[in-house]
């Protein structure tokens, strides 16, 4: 009888069931290798082993035993470009095998980068691109450079100071800041039309007014406006260091972040002030949407959204609350998103709270850009641009950078018509991804809102 019992628990075992979820990116290319996640079975003992199909006809036999219950990473590369179905089994250490695992289907490429173009320093600031598709970039040694849409350098001109800013461009010209006090106004060939002495460093790029009228801020608290000559018009004191652009909303008011959120009218008078209720910090932009409402991420890890009179609508925190760096960025469904000092990629729908779209390895402070097709690119400052889906797949990854880097500023993407995006590396250069879509037909889908930086939005949302 004993012998029959021990028969029937062995018939009646429960049979190993496949990995719990197999996840790959949607897209790969033929340069760079696959990085496959596979978590174990939920009724698996270990030690356990995985067998893998590429689906090129390439098959990893099996893994080593793993004796503890976590995921695994494994990496391929695509010799062909194609659809490939990736299967995974398991087998535990008793010798139990699962069937295979729900293909993961990913699109092999032949590269998602389209050039490389190396600078002379490392690069934080954002490229910039003229309506002619050519590309706009200083680095960290003074030097600011523009490209052709093939990544041919076309022109250089030099600084006496870091450019940390991306540059800004409005009719035929290029307003470019720099570390050494000054703005410069150069026009598409290179060609300086003149210079205005801020008398502090500037940071960050100037918003340009319909008007033609320039707003910059600069790192001692000042905000100052600039005629189209280069002649200052005037500059008000906020008391506080500034690390925001401004930004013009549709009613022509100059918008701006510090110790509070100040609003002035384009002569320079304040209309109003709005302060956290610890008093945090606002180190991003803020963004202004039609109706003049006002939304912006702070210190305090929540995101703000204010009335044309400065009065709160609501606020929302991201999850665990941590600091807020990044401009927000808007899809064509009204889902807000930004970044986090907590490696996350947050997005908060109209009618619903702040969720964890994505987690990465570091802080992401760089802001998000978006494309018609729904598709949020953001460098985090692990070094890898990640583009995902709405609901969090990724699309793909790119190493930009592998260095450390000093500073609290990375290289935003920018997106530009063809689809085309770009985005600075501290490794030193300027990359070229293949997108899928030009910018979102939103309020503001990428850093000052287009890929001139004008950082402005008129009623017909340009």
């Amino acid at each position: 009888m004993i012998n029959v019992f021990f028969s029937i628990i062995l018939f009646t075992q429960t049979p190993l069931m496949p990995p719990d979820s197999v996840v790959c990116p949607l897209k790969v290319d033929t340069v760079s290798e696959l990085e496959l996640t596979i978590f174990p079975p939920k009724n698996a003992q270990p030690p356990i082993s995985y067998r893998i199909d590429w689906g090129d006809g390439e098959t990893l036999n099996w893994t080593e035993p793993l004796l503890i219950q976590s995921e695994i990473y494994r990496y391929h590369r695509y010799r062909t470009t194609g659809s490939f179905a990736i299967r995974v089994m398991a087998k535990e250490g008793i010798g139990n095998t699962s069937i295979w695992s729900k293909p993961c289907s990913v699109e092999v490429v032949p590269a998602l980068v389209k050039w490389f173009a190396p600078t002379l320093e490392p690069v934080v600031a954002a490229p910039a691109l003229d309506q002619n598709g050519n590309i706009y970039i200083g680095d960290e040694g003074g030097t600011f450079y523009s490209f052709n849409p093939a990544g041919e350098l076309r022109w250089t001109f030099s600084t006496r100071g870091p450019i940390y800013a991306g540059a800004s461009i409005a009719n035929g010209l290029v307003y470019l800041p720099s570390l050494d006090s000054h703005l410069y106004c150069l026009d598409t060939l290179g060609t300086l039309i003149w210079s205005c002495d801020l008398g502090d460093e500037a940071w960050t790029p100037v918003a340009i007014g319909t008007d033609n009228n320039l707003y910059i801020t600069t790192d001692q608290g000042r905000l100052t406006s600039i005629d189209p000559r280069g002649k200052i018009r005037w500059t008000v004191s906020l008391g506080d260091e500034i690390s925001s652009s401004p930004t013009i909303g549709p009613d022509g008011l100059i918008y701006v972040g510090a110790d509070s959120l100040y609003c002035f009218h384009p002569r320079g008078k304040k209309r109003w002030t709005f302060g956290t209720p610890e008093g945090a910090y606002f180190f991003a932009a803020p963004v202004i949407d039609e109706k003049c409402l006002v939304y912006t991420g702070s210190f305090d890890g929540f995101i703000y959204c204010l009335g044309p009179d400065g009065r709160l609508r609501w606020r929302s925190p991201v999850p665990d609350e941590d600091e807020i760096r990044t401009e927000t960025v808007f899809a064509a469904d009204g889902t807000l998103y930004c970044g986090s000092d907590g490696y996350y990629l947050c997005a908060k729908p109209l009618v619903s709270t702040v969720k964890v779209l994505f987690e990465s390895n570091d802080v992401i402070c760089a802001t998000p850009a978006i494309s018609e097709n729904g598709t949020i690119f953001v460098l985090s400052d692990d070094g890898i641009l990640y583009a995902l889906k709405p609901d969090g797949k990724i699309v793909f990854t790119q190493e930009i950078a592998g260095g450390d880097k000093d500073l609290y500023y990375t290289s935003s993407p920018t997106i530009g018509p063809d689809g085309t995006v770009y985005v600075g590396s501290w490794d030193s250069g300027l990359y070229a991804l293949c997108g899928d879509g030009a910018p979102a037909q939103t309020i503001w889908p990428q850093f000052r809102q287009n890929a001139q930086h004008t950082g402005r939005l008129t009623k017909k949302g340009k």
